[in-house]
């Protein structure tokens, strides 16, 4: 700051303020790359030890989690579920496919019914027909695993809830582009911004979207009367009636 104030003084009396002022700016330009590079210089550091402590972490947790003691049951192993658990089958073709898939989905073979091959809407390969069981439907006095939405670890839901998750039942796990889905965008982005852009033209001879008016008269030049004179010294001869020749 004191080698600012000094270059500007010192140029000022001598004439010479923007050279002055350039030094300054070129100065704390200087100063900003210095500090940037250090502040650059010191996050990578940070980050390449932050790096090497998490996958030292990592590695440990993961050790202890592969060991053969860890492996063996116990309190502190416990058989998870996981959505790739229920992900359906083909549609059971014999009478052992279909107890494998009972099996799978945790119900009674007896209770066990997929969905018809032939219906284009629910079809979902082996995966199981639950049924309408809704949130009123069960026991508010249950034990639930799951209170607030009344369900156990591990049930099975209605196809249908996992519409709007990507576990899909044809095995494409990713959203598929299709250049088909842009053109269609485009059909009515281009259209839309080609409409608004002539609505905003005003061309001398085009569509006029609004009259076309003055500007507005006023009888006494506020703006060189302010701040404190008074505007009638300064009256505005918008227009004025001349007697026309005789």
């Amino acid at each position: 700051l004191m080698f600012s104030v000094v270059v500007v003084t010192i140029g000022d009396a001598s004439g010479q303020f923007e050279e002055g002022m350039l030094t300054v700016f070129y100065r704390a330009c200087h100063i900003v790359y210095i500090c940037w590079r250090r502040f650059k210089k010191l996050m990578c550091s940070r980050f390449r030890d932050v790096m090497v402590s998490s996958r030292s972490v990592l590695l440990c947790v993961r050790s202890i989690h592969t060991s053969c003691r860890m492996n063996k049951r116990g309190p502190l192993t416990i058989d998870g579920w996981y959505p790739r658990d229920h992900m359906p089958d083909d549609y059971p073709k014999n009478e052992e496919e279909r107890r494998a898939a009972a099996i799978k989905y945790g119900m009674r073979l007896e209770d066990y019914k997929p969905y018809d091959k032939d219906d284009c809407y629910k079809y979902a390969g082996n995966y199981p027909d639950y049924g309408c069981v809704t949130y009123d439907h069960k026991d508010p006095y249950e034990n639930w695993s799951d209170p607030h939405y009344r369900r156990n670890w591990g049930e099975g839901v209605s196809y249908i809830r996992h519409g709007c998750l990507q576990i899909l039942f044809t095995e494409i796990l990713f959203t598929i582009f299709l250049w088909t889905n842009t053109v269609i965008f485009c059909r009515h982005l281009i259209p839309a911004l080609i409409f608004c852009w002539i609505g905003i033209q005003t061309w001398p001879k085009g569509r006029k979207w609004k009259n076309d008016i003055m500007l507005k008269q006023y009888p006494y030049d506020i703006k060189r009367a302010y701040p404190f004179t008074d505007p009638r010294i300064y009256p505005i001869t918008n227009y004025t009636f001349e007697p026309g020749d005789q």
